[in-house]
């Protein structure tokens, strides 16, 4: 599958997959993680996966699910973009114990908007 011909279902998808690997990382604790530069690379590389793909999925999809924290997934992505992939390791750590959890039950119960939904605006910015 093409990534142009990937659906909101599909860009879910990739965000639990990646939130599950994340969660997989930070088994090793607060601590290990602090000293595992390479747990550290993993978790950063899944997050941008994670705020890619959000910021791919459709404004339909996106407020068909208000409970979904579509800005703040894109503005992390952004963030470590733009300060050159330096991962805040304290507010890694509180998100993945605050808020992964909860976040992947409600993207398990996500709606897709409609196919028919795709005209003009349908687009996320």
């Amino acid at each position: 599958m093409s990534v142009r011909s990937r659906g909101d279902a599909q860009r879910i998808a990739d965000i639990l997959e990646h939130l599950e690997s994340i969660r997989g990382e930070m088994r090793i604790g607060k601590e290990g993680f602090r000293r595992d530069p390479r747990a550290q690379k993993i978790v950063a590389y899944d997050l941008l996966i994670v705020g890619e793909a959000a910021s791919k999925v459709r404004r339909a999809t996106q407020r068909a699910n208000p409970g979904i924290p579509w800005s703040e997934l894109v503005g992390y992505r952004n963030l470590l973009i733009h300060e050159y992939g330096e991962l805040d390791l304290e507010e890694t750590w509180v998100f993945v114990r605050d808020a992964l959890p909860n976040l992947e039950r409600r993207l398990r119960r996500v709606r897709v908007a409609p196919a028919s939904d795709r005209g003009a605006g349908s687009r996320p910015r």
